[in-house]
């Protein structure tokens, strides 16, 4: 948007044509209400620049999903439980990372709690590989990688009923047969830091760390990483909250209210993606 204010006219007088000098034709509290109306126009004005800097949207990406930690009758662990709770509580959103791996057994209780959070719009759950292991999708042929995304596609489908939109590697290791396994899958539209263009997916980056080091939550971190990279039009955050503790739960949360604070907005990644980015 570009906004253009003249310069051309003088306020409170005018130019003879003549003589060149100014005389003055206003009273004053015709020049007051002059002055009254530019002011109401700047703050117009500047109303309209702050959106062309509006905030990124946040996108949580929350990884390893599965059942570690439960106990009884527990559908999950404390910590991804205390996680979603305060997700809800803060009305936010967010995106959950399921190895496919924990669809397996026959749970239940794991299986409803994923279904209840979904179905709510709060928590997108995406495929976060079959197995918890770094070299799962750099190294093994296309074959072989295409069939561990797909195990946990049709896992999802068939115990949650809902395909898995999004997909993320361990480590963020990858090769061009990752690309080549998840162009034949069409069902899977969204690649997390994803390397190639090629795979036919829409690549999100991530360039502000949620954890620093790994699994530890650190505010100051996101802070200086916001004030480098916020005027991109969306964050990915990576955590992982089952290896929270109390001490860095209380960070993750002092983090993202430091982030509602600049005013930026949660989505599921499907959502922002499938909004054009807004």
């Amino acid at each position: 948007m570009t906004t253009t204010i003249s310069c051309n006219k003088p306020i409170g007088g005018r130019l003879d044509a003549q003589s060149s000098a100014f005389k003055p034709r206003r009273s004053a509290a015709g020049i007051r209400q002059s002055l009254l109306n530019a002011t109401r126009s700047f703050a117009l004005l500047t109303a309209a620049l702050a959106t062309l800097h509006a905030a990124p949207v946040v996108i949580l990406k929350l990884d390893d999903l599965t059942r570690n930690g439960a106990h009884g009758a527990q559908a999950v662990s404390p910590r991804w439980q205390r996680c979603a709770d305060f997700i809800q509580k803060d009305h936010l959103k967010a995106s959950f990372g399921i190895i496919g791996e924990s669809l397996e057994q026959d749970s239940p209780a794991y299986f409803k709690w994923i279904k209840d959070l979904h179905q709510r719009g709060i928590i997108e759950f995406w495929n976060h590989g079959y197995v918890n292991q770094a070299d799962q999708f750099k190294g093994p042929s296309m074959e072989a990688q295409k069939a561990a995304l797909e195990k946990t596609q049709r896992l999802a489908r068939e115990k949650l009923g809902f395909p898995l939109r999004a997909f993320g590697v361990h480590w963020s290791a990858t090769d061009d047969a990752t690309a080549q396994a998840l162009a034949a899958i069409p069902e899977i539209r969204i690649w997390f830091q994803g390397a190639s263009a090629a795979s036919g997916k829409t690549l999100l980056e991530r360039t502000v760390d949620l954890e620093h080091p790994t699994f530890v939550p650190n505010p100051e971190h996101v802070r200086a990483g916001y004030e480098k990279y916020g005027s991109h039009p969306y964050l990915v955050l990576q955590g992982h909250p089952n290896k929270w503790d109390d001490a860095r739960f209380d960070a993750f949360v002092k983090a993202v209210h430091y982030l509602e604070e600049k005013g930026c907005a949660f989505q599921r990644v499907s959502e922002y993606v499938d909004g054009g980015g807004k």
